[in-house]
């Protein structure tokens, strides 16, 4: 994910040079021959094609990458983005006559497809975190740490320059909402900090229910989401 994220590994499904993207792949433990068979990127997901000698597939891979890109924008869990996903198309069968492979036919089959093995994998819902760096004097050091443990904050660092203490801890995002008043009142206002992206992480497993239905539901969607025999139907 890392070097799809500094663009090493370029966005879309027209590569310019495949021969050198095979071979970074490889050098990133991407098998060769499944390099070789690399259709798209979206976001941080790749689409690979390792299949062999299907009839009318190279006509209906564009339609493919459709279904693909949608299930990376609209996961299966609560219509999210979808993050650091391999997908591989290991086998398709395709109607002869072409009046069967258009958009209305191919696009749900693969969308599903992909839905389906996703939720067979055991999906999770990601949360984004910030870490979180917070300069207090000691006197007011214990109201710094519960206002950030209070919001599921893990703290990583605790340094200390004569009577002033550095907090370093990793909050999630969802938490941190009226943060600045909140860590103001908690040190009389002596507190002096700042926050950057620290990425993504799963929601804890006994909160990850609430939270999904949560979503769903803001999205208009029923609260739970739709299991594997769905997607097969």
């Amino acid at each position: 994910m890392d070097a799809i994220k500094e663009g090493e590994i370029p966005q879309g499904k027209s590569f310019k040079d495949t021969k050198t993207l095979v071979t970074k792949l490889e050098g990133l433990g991407i098998p060769r021959d499944e390099g070789r068979g690399i259709i798209a990127v979206e976001g941080t997901n790749i689409l690979f094609d390792v299949t062999k000698g299907i009839q009318y597939l190279n006509e209906t891979m564009d339609l493919i990458v459709d279904a693909f890109k949608e299930a990376m924008n609209r996961g299966p869990l609560a219509n999210e983005k979808v993050y650091g996903l391999k997908v591989r198309l290991v086998d398709a069968k395709l109607h002869e006559d072409s009046i069967h492979r258009g958009p209305a036919q191919t696009i749900p089959a693969a969308r599903s497809g992909i839905y389906g093995a996703m939720v067979l994998g055991d999906r999770l819902l990601l949360e984004p975190f910030q870490k979180a760096t917070v300069n207090v004097p000691q006197e007011v050091l214990a109201g710094a740490t519960r206002e950030l443990q209070r919001r599921r904050g893990e703290i990583l660092d605790m340094t200390s320059v004569g009577d002033l203490q550095t907090v370093v801890a990793k909050v999630p995002v969802a938490e941190m909402f009226g943060f600045a008043s909140d860590i103001r009142s908690a040190t009389a206002g002596k507190v002096l900090w700042a926050t950057e992206s620290m990425g993504f992480e799963p929601v804890p497993s006994e909160l990850q229910p609430g939270v999904v239905a949560e979503v769903r539901q803001r999205r208009g969607l029923k609260p739970e989401p739709y299991d594997a025999a769905y997607y097969a139907g």
